[in-house]
């Protein structure tokens, strides 16, 4: 099936039945912006005076900002794709897994060898003077032999070392998957937690012009009381979650930094469905790297299996045997012959041997099945992330111009006491929320695109 997903630039294209493969992150967003009016008359006439002239045009431009929230971090990566290069260069599990992939393969090419094992030497050394009898009997006796292999043993055992290392290598795609979507998960959040608080610091700004218009009608005898505790409670509550968040950013950037060696957060807003157009993406679940290593684990343990069917018997031996014997007076002489050795098959050996690899081969086929079920979901529910966030990215964008215009209307009418100023709080209450849900679909959007493009194998 063919979907279009239109970002607010272009339309990008995708071609697969299911979408992206990890579950929405917490979503992330840009850098936070503080709002700072062009002019806060310090007494209630000139507020009134300037609401009236320019109410709507403040309204519409903190609208606007509530809900693209564009001014950058103070620190921020070069980009995303230096971030998970950095991740996955200080990832311990790529060193590991790399060795692992290198042994599996000397490994197959040791079992290219003509025998299974190394020559076995073997020496007897007998003599009668030691119990007594002395009627001069010696015996020199060597030998040497080689273990062969059993039919179809050597090809069965190369073909497991070598599913070995199609596993070692998957499980570096998975781990390199796996790292890429950590550092997106938390530059997400951490763009996020930027873009929330710098709306709640612009709305900070802004109660805070009231609070100082209040405190002189208080003093005036123009409010009440109550109504100064009611500006001055929102305000230190926006306050209050503006230090919760800071608190959250920073366990983010310390986080970032043992993952990437740096607590710059890395641009993901930079990215748009530009890296989907372009890269040609084929959103296939059976190309994720997770079922890719799901698959090999399935091949590796029917490969040890074969090995295990091939193994019916210890392996035979071959070689030769020189005797020399002696005795006082006697014509023997040194004897040269064959020697062959084998051990019969046997139940109690070869059954224990082959049910566990049928319990490992059977155990690989299940997590295959729910691998890849597992990752179908995922590639739905990211699609579907990234259509919704689009979605409600447009509607709150409306939300925001609209009721930031009608805050900064409510806010002239309080000013000229025709409503209450808990209407007004309420009102810019409603279009903080409207500017964080924006803020949420903006990040959303972004860190689904780019887990889309992280399943189909590009990292940008």
């Amino acid at each position: 099936m063919s979907v279009i997903l239109w970002s607010n630039r272009l339309p990008f294209r995708t071609s697969a039945p299911h979408a992206a493969c990890f579950p929405a992150a917490p979503s992330a967003a840009a850098p936070p912006f503080v709002v700072t009016p062009k002019s806060v008359p310090s007494r209630v006439n000139s507020v009134r005076a300037g609401t009236r002239r320019n109410g709507h045009t403040l309204g519409v431009a903190f609208s606007l900002m509530l809900g693209l929230a564009i001014t950058a971090p103070a620190s921020r990566a070069e980009s995303f794709h230096d971030a998970i290069r950095a991740a996955w260069d200080r990832d311990p599990a790529n060193q590991s897994f790399s060795i692992d992939a290198s042994a599996s393969h000397k490994n197959a090419n040791a079992a290219q060898s003509w025998f299974p094992d190394g020559p076995i030497l073997a020496g007897q050394y007998l003599d009668d003077h030691f119990i007594g009898t002395n009627l001069g009997y010696t015996t020199y006796q060597g030998s040497i032999s080689i273990p062969l292999w059993l039919p179809g043993q050597g090809t069965a055992t190369m073909r497991n070392a070598l599913a070995d290392e199609a596993v070692a290598r998957a499980r570096i795609k998975v781990q390199h998957l796996l790292s890429s979507v950590r550092v997106l998960d938390l530059a997400s959040s951490a763009t996020l937690l930027q873009k929330k608080i710098g709306n709640l610091r612009a709305t900070s700004d802004l109660l805070d012009r009231v609070v100082r218009s209040s405190q002189q009608g208080l003093r005036a005898g123009e409010i009440a009381s109550s109504d100064f505790d009611a500006v001055v409670g929102e305000k230190a509550d926006l306050d209050a979650q503006i230090a919760q968040a800071e608190q959250a950013l920073e366990s983010a950037r310390a986080e970032l930094d043992a993952l990437t060696g740096t607590d710059e957060i890395p641009d993901i807003l930079s990215l748009d469905g530009r890296i989907l157009g372009t890269q040609n993406l084929a959103l296939d679940p059976a190309r994720d790297p997770r079922i890719e290593m799901a698959n090999a684990v399935t091949k590796s343990a029917r490969a040890s299996y074969s090995v295990a069917r091939h193994s019916y018997m210890p392996n035979p031996q071959v070689g030769v045997q020189v005797v020399k014997q002696g005795q006082y007076g006697s014509p023997w002489d040194t004897q040269v012959g064959v020697q062959f050795s084998m051990a019969l098959p046997s139940e109690a050996r070869n059954t224990p041997m082959i049910m566990k690899e049928v319990k490992a081969m059977g155990a690989a086929e299940r997590d295959a099945v729910l691998a890849q079920r597992k990752v179908t979901v995922e590639y739905r529910q990211t699609r579907a992330s990234l259509s919704s966030a689009l979605s409600m990215l447009r509607h709150t964008t409306t939300s925001v111009h609209a009721l930031n215009a009608r805050a900064g209307d409510l806010e002239h009418a309080w000013s000229v006491g025709e409503t209450p100023v808990i209407e007004y709080l309420r009102a810019r209450r409603a279009a903080l929320e409207a500017g964080q849900r924006s803020a949420e679909a903006d990040v959303i959007w972004h860190a689904a695109m780019i887990r889309m493009s992280l399943m189909a194998g590009n990292y940008p």
